[in-house]
């Protein structure tokens, strides 16, 4: 008996990739031992607990530890899988020189602060040898249950192989699904460890993600969302040019009823040329999710983005002007080293400009691997939490009013869940997992469309907000 869960830590793209392990361990080659699939990894029928790591910041390997120790409070084995693990595993002679040159460079002493990170992480490990392990790429590739149950020791992460076979679909239930389009990153942003842990782009053939999205719609899907580290950049690794519409155009012709958005539209590599080509893709939805990370051009070329600030504006004009039913998200970082108070306050005043739905906010931080921790300029404390304070204020302002708007409309969404006397609804536009959800009574709901007009989970429902 094999009784197995799983944690997902981290991005939407980690997700698919333990979607199909659950699916490569439940099909696994040894007929004789039952394998059986528990979504509550606290459940006392599970003795396994697969736990797929972020290690992108260090506040998420943070809650990769308290993860794990909850689980062997609960008496649990655990295989650690991806990011966090591979950022520990980081040992080649190029790495040990960034750090080094951080170390050298800054008014921090990096170096000391990820080998301290890595023997805290090494450490824990020895302590807990007998119950927890590390899962190769190449150990996936020949899973079975006999060979997780002899346990083994981590070598490499770097292949992207999983899309050769089927996965198991979590969220079709809810009637949507990620379609992962590439893995890894060809970027430097400065302020990223992303290609260190997920190495250089390695895009996969527009046959085998049209295949997958057939899958999706034969699994009553309703909604692709197409997603990778950096979208845009599709297929740049193998044709030194980006292919994103080739894609899009193939997908749009495939003959079934679905909508599908895009995650991670970067302005540097997407023109107002390209723009206008999505005016013509039936099936796409408006949705632009551009993760901007700021305005002010001098703090963006220290990030290593490569765009300025006029095109920004043009960029975001021609979305307004030619989808009026759009919805654009977007992402900042708040005090990146040089961020003086003439760049914040432009970042406030683009935000009055009013072009977007929905803005995170991320707290700037040195990484021990990133290239901006060697930055000089750093913003003071007191600054910081100044700044956050003014800056969150104003977003929550922001989208407070653009609620009171949707309030007087009429709404579409979906139905997510069916509780006593009110339903959660997910605006047509509003990605899952990301954008906020509107809880409504049953009285508000105006019409259901589906054939027996009962409300049902993933039906799409008109709906007053009240």
């Amino acid at each position: 008996m094999f009784n197995f869960s799983l944690i997902n830590l981290g991005c939407t793209k980690n997700l698919v990739d333990s979607q199909y392990l659950i699916w490569k361990i439940l099909t696994s080659n040894n007929p004789n031992d039952k394998v059986n699939f528990i979504p509550d990894p606290y459940s006392s029928q599970v003795e396994y607990v697969f736990l797929n790591t972020c290690g992108f910041l260090s506040s998420w390997r943070q809650e990769m530890m308290e993860t794990l120790k909850s689980l062997l409070d609960a008496g649990k084995k655990i295989y650690l899988l991806w990011c966090a693990v591979q950022y520990f595993n980081l040992k080649s002679e190029k790495d040990r020189k960034v750090i080094g040159e951080n170390q050298k460079k800054s008014e921090h002493i990096f170096l000391d602060e990820y080998e301290k990170e890595k023997q805290y992480f090494e450490e824990f490990l020895k302590k807990n040898v007998w119950k927890v392990f590390l899962l190769s790429w190449d150990d996936l590739d020949y899973i079975s249950v006999d060979k997780l149950k002899r346990w083994y020791f981590s070598k490499n992460f770097g292949d992207f192989t999983f899309p050769n076979s089927i996965r198991a679909y979590t969220n079709a239930y809810y009637g949507y699904e990620y379609l992962k389009i590439a893995e890894g990153c060809n970027n430097s942003c400065s302020f990223c460890i992303i290609p260190k842990i997920r190495w250089k782009q390695k895009s996969l053939p527009i046959e085998k993600i049209l295949q997958e999205a057939k899958n999706m719609v034969n699994n009553w899907v309703k909604e692709i969302i197409i997603i990778s580290q950096d979208t845009t950049r599709y297929w740049i690794d193998l044709y030194k040019q980006p292919k994103l519409f080739d894609l899009l155009e193939q997908l749009d012709e495939l003959d079934w009823d679905f909508v599908y958005r895009i995650l991670y539209l970067y302005p540097d590599i997407v023109s107002l040329k390209h723009l206008e080509k999505f005016k013509k893709l039936k099936k796409f939805l408006p949705y632009f999710d551009i993760p901007l990370q700021h305005i002010n051009s001098n703090v963006l070329k220290l990030m290593w983005r490569f765009y300025n600030t006029s095109y920004i504006y043009d960029f975001l004009d021609f979305i307004k002007e030619n989808f009026p039913e759009s919805f654009i998200r977007t992402n900042f970082i708040v005090w990146f080293p040089w961020e003086t108070d003439e760049a914040f306050k432009e970042l406030l005043d683009f935000i009055d400009k009013d072009y977007f739905d929905n803005i995170a906010l991320f707290e700037y931080h040195d990484e021990p691997l990133a290239k901006s921790s060697k930055l000089p300029n750093k913003v003071d404390d007191l600054v910081l939490k100044e700044r956050f304070k003014i800056i969150s204020d104003k977003v929550d302002n922001l989208l407070d009013k653009k609620n009171e708007v949707r309030k007087k409309q009429l709404q579409i969404g979906y139905v997510q869940d069916i509780l006593d006397t009110k339903i959660v609804v997910r605006p047509y536009l509003h990605c899952p997992e990301i954008d906020p959800v509107d809880e409504i009574d049953f009285k508000n709901v105006k019409w259901v469309y589906n054939q027996t007009g009962e409300i049902e989970i993933w039906d799409l429902i008109e709906y007053k907000i009240v």
